[in-house]
């Protein structure tokens, strides 16, 4: 890794190299979800709330760069799918687009196993090799079948190997589901040899629940999360990701974390 790389890359991370990414890159598939109607207010709340990164698209990261200027910023570099028609993705921002915003990072898709996305298996090695070539990280989020409903996609060695391939194809950070077990997402991690962060998924109704399932993957030795609807559809954005700091900086227990997000609602 060269110093500029290093450089960016350590700026998504605090000085454990841990991160509390946040992402903000719902809306260029799926519009004005609920919660992030305001895309100005929640990075403010979520910033204010200790965000070590933001995980977001070319266009938020254009319109609020003055917001994104001290934390880490990574940009999403695919899409296409929307809620209003059904398409496979495609790599939609190109590497200078990154370094025309100041970006620390790429982030795209890899998802191995699913047909109708089998392309990102194609066009995730040529973005992290024009990446590399500027010296820009790039995080994959290696989910084996993608977000499709399938038996094994959650199965620890169909996520262990989703993950070690991203890495051989470029990544050099995984986000991935979260197998269940301690021991198995240890196995995801061991195997991966990159940085791997616990993705959030839709908005959870139990947060106890949802602490212990980070907690669980924090002691596995996840290096952080990479969490969206969980923080910005919660009645306070900024104390969830308080409470998401707390576990994944401060090691706090999910005790600890429901008493931090209590206080502030």
């Amino acid at each position: 890794m060269s110093n500029h790389l290093t450089r960016r890359y350590h700026r998504l991370f605090a000085s454990d190299a841990r991160s509390v990414t946040i992402a903000m890159d719902h809306g260029g598939t799926l519009g004005a979800l609920a919660g992030f109607e305001n895309a100005e207010k929640v990075l403010e709340q979520v910033i204010a709330g200790g965000a070590d990164a933001i995980l977001t698209t070319a266009g938020i990261a254009r319109k609020f760069g003055q917001h994104l200027s001290h934390v880490g910023l990574m940009i999403r570099c695919d899409g296409a799918t929307s809620p209003l028609f059904e398409s496979s993705r495609e790599q939609i921002v190109e590497v200078e687009t990154l370094l025309e915003l100041s970006a620390d990072a790429a982030a795209a898709m890899y998802f191995p196993g699913l047909e109708r996305d089998r392309n990102t298996t194609i066009y995730f090695p040529f973005l992290a090799e024009k990446a590399h070539r500027w010296n820009i990280p790039i995080m994959a989020e290696a989910l084996p079948y993608g977000f499709d409903p399938h038996p094994a996609s959650h199965a620890v060695e169909a996520v262990a190997s989703a993950c070690r391939m991203a890495v051989e194809n470029g990544a050099d950070i995984i986000k991935t589901f979260y197998t269940g077990k301690r021991e198995g997402f240890k196995h995801v991690i061991e195997t991966s040899f990159a940085p791997v962060l616990v993705l959030g998924g839709p908005r959870v109704k139990n947060d106890e629940e949802f602490f212990a399932l980070l907690r669980e993957a924090m002691d596995a030795g996840a290096s952080g999360v990479v969490i969206g609807r969980n923080v910005w559809q919660a009645p306070s954005p900024q104390a969830m990701t308080r409470a998401l700091v707390a576990i994944v900086h401060h090691d706090a227990s999910v005790a600890d974390a429901l008493r931090i997000l209590n206080e502030s609602v």
